[in-house]
């Protein structure tokens, strides 16, 4: 989970680039989270032969798992997210209603994603600090649903062509699919907490 919240911040990173026209930055952004992916596909792998060894002696294995696949998915979200953001004109990136609303938007992704660290974290130490923490991710992703439906308005008001459009919007959408995401693993993460 940490490397999925690392490749989530490298997101405003990636942002920020684009706004100063970095290709550089931008590119070097796009790497650090296809890293990040291999690292999380490396582990996984460790932790289903971890699992497979053990047998039958962890009675909710397929929680843990479920748990660690719903991590892993948000990745495709996070790539998705990345790949959009690069094909984000620099006037687009510029213009103060679109960069207020998606900086808002990875702002609460971030936050939504410290949240679900913690909450996976905590499985370990505190089933019920890790359920509680959950339930913070659920209380953001909603903040990101209200976010993503404004900047959604704004888009469809200010848009001066269709490709403006299309690209702001399916970078917002792509924030936000992240989010809904990040609730399945939250939902996840509270499945195996309930039955530790």
């Amino acid at each position: 989970m940490r490397r999925v919240l690392d490749a989530t911040r490298v997101l405003l990173e990636e942002f920020n680039g684009i706004q100063k026209g970095d290709k550089t930055q931008i590119s070097s952004s796009l790497e650090r989270v296809r890293q990040a992916e291999g690292d999380v596909m490396t582990l996984r792998s460790a932790l289903i032969r971890e699992l497979s060894q053990i047998g039958t002696l962890l009675v909710n294995r397929e929680d843990l798992l479920r748990a660690a696949f719903a991590v892993e998915a948000i990745f495709g979200h996070i790539n998705g997210v990345a790949f959009k953001l690069s094909q984000l004109p620099r006037s687009s990136a510029k213009n103060r209603k679109y960069r207020d609303s998606i900086i808002a938007l990875l702002g609460l992704l971030v936050d939504g994603m410290s949240k679900l660290n913690e909450s996976i974290r905590a499985l370990s130490i505190n089933s019920d600090q890790s359920i509680q923490m959950a339930a913070q991710v659920q209380q953001i992703e909603s903040s990101i649903d209200g976010e993503y439906r404004e900047a959604v308005a704004t888009v469809m008001k200010i848009a001066t062509n269709v490709k403006e459009l299309i690209t702001v919007k399916e970078v917002v959408e792509s924030i936000e699919n992240c989010a809904d995401a990040m609730l399945d693993a939250a939902d996840a993460s509270t499945i195996l907490a309930l039955g530790l």
